[in-house]
């Protein structure tokens, strides 16, 4: 069955959620922490679990993407896949990530990979960056040439919209393939997904760099916790199950009943649970010592590495999932009434900046130094009559569905790039300008090196 056409609930109530219309005049009136944007008053579902339900799916449809908003994303990727192609006129130019999957929050960015590069991925970051600079394309840009995967940052001009650019990476591509062929299977994960990856952003516990839980790791934890639960093995109990249900023993079984000293976790084969004691792990050096909370999750297509060596701060997310659950338990026991929001403000804050400023995250930037060219406004005149695809594997900006970006065509736009050594500017007084738009890495004890320097100023 259609899980988003549930029928009743366990808990009783009777009524259909997807049966139940809004009452007139219930999402009316000025936003506020209890009755934010997405909130639509539904006084016929006394239910709270579904009016729970009913709420997940309003916020999920609130976040997605708009047609504007995939059309300056498909400007943007057609740009960066422009400038590569004129770079390395061989090379592959592929979508992965969140917004690949369909997953993507308003404010993510665009994850590229670009493969089938004869340079190094140090010269190769120099060089798409001169070319997009000398165009007028980039209002800012970042390289980490430190981190396991080097990757450039960039930020259009046109539009305020962020890439991360890597080069001749392409695991990427094959986990956004496994997570959109996961999402197919089990579609209550977009749904759960949006509102857990917007729950860690709220609270700084997104990143994977400060020790949050990632995209991707987000994406198997919520994909075993589907596997493993009641639902997935009694057709009755699956036909009864609402969103508001797998949100509460979500949080129930991460916060609560999970034995992160001795389990972990498999979602291979269906799904399971090991003595962690058994495994030995590769976790690229992420693994803290000591005791505490850890997350031990084995990747879905490396054997033996461990996708939660990088969380060290799941401690806090424990503690994070189990403060949520006691919020719906509080929301459930009192039978919290139709008038108000069961996720706001209790769960989520709708005064955060991406609610807040929904229809608004797209801006113009300022030029990235003075005299660059300053990008045309075409963000959102391509394709203006182009249908937007509804399949999420083809939603990131019009690529196919094994993540292709579109072709080029503009091949008369900017002149080609330099290649003679990355160099960026010839404008020798420009230095103090880029500092204040651009950093070579985020690993303050690692020196810039002069002729990275250089390769910057001169």
């Amino acid at each position: 069955e259609d899980f988003m056409s549930v029928k009743a609930s366990p808990s009783g109530g009777g009524a259909s959620a997807s049966s139940c219309a809004p009452s007139k005049g219930g999402g009316g009136g000025a936003p506020s922490e209890s009755r934010p944007p997405w909130f639509v008053e539904r006084r016929d579902l006394e239910n709270t679990v579904l009016r729970l339900h009913e709420e997940l799916l309003d916020f999920a449809e609130f976040m997605s993407h708009t047609k504007s908003e995939l059309r300056a994303r498909k400007s943007w990727v057609k740009t960066i896949a422009s400038a590569c192609r004129k770079l390395w006129p061989d090379c592959q130019v592929r979508i992965f990530g969140s917004f690949s999957t369909g997953l993507s929050l308003p404010n993510g960015d665009v994850d590229v990979a670009v493969l089938d590069v004869p340079d190094g991925p140090g010269h190769a970051m120099k060089m798409l960056a001169d070319s997009l600079l000398a165009s007028g394309e980039v209002s800012w840009l970042e390289m980490i040439e430190s981190a396991k995967v080097p990757v450039v940052k960039l930020r259009q001009q046109a539009s305020g919209l962020r890439a991360d650019v890597v080069f001749n990476q392409p695991d990427g591509i094959e986990t956004s393939k496994f997570i959109r062929d996961r999402c197919k299977e089990y579609p209550q994960m977009r749904p759960l997904l949006i509102f857990l990856k917007y729950f860690l952003l709220q609270r700084g516990m997104h990143e994977t760099y400060t020790g949050g839980m990632g995209s991707y790791l987000l994406c198997n934890v919520v994909l075993h916790f589907l596997q493993r639960h009641p639902s997935k093995r009694n057709p009755r109990h699956y036909a009864a199950t609402t969103l508001g249900h797998l949100l509460f023993d979500f949080l129930k079984y991460y916060g609560q009943e999970f034995q992160y000293d001795t389990k972990g976790i498999s979602v291979l084969d269906g799904g399971y649970t090991f003595n962690k004691a058994e495994r030995s792990w590769s976790s690229g050096g992420w693994r803290r010592g000591g005791g505490g909370v850890q997350l031990y999750l084995e990747s879905p297509l490396g054997q033996g590495v461990d996708l939660g060596g990088p969380c060290f701060r799941m401690a806090i997310l424990k503690n994070l999932f189990l403060h949520a659950l006691q919020c719906l338990s509080h929301l459930f026991l009192t039978r919290a009434g139709p008038e108000a929001s069961l996720i706001c403000p209790l769960l989520l804050d709708p005064n955060h900046p991406v609610i807040a400023g929904r229809h608004s995250l797209m801006a113009e930037q300022p030029v990235a130094l003075p005299g660059l060219p300053r990008s045309s406004s075409r963000l959102l005149q391509e394709d203006d009559d182009e249908a937007v695809p509804a399949d999420a594997a083809v939603v990131a900006s019009g690529h196919d569905a094994e993540g292709e970006a579109p072709a080029d065509d503009d091949d008369d736009g900017a002149a080609a790039a330099r290649k003679s050594g990355g160099v960026f500017l010839t404008a020798s007084n420009r230095c103090s300008n880029v500092l204040q738009f651009f950093s070579v890495s985020r690993d303050r004890r690692t020196p810039v090196s002069r002729r990275t320097a250089l390769a910057i100023f001169v």
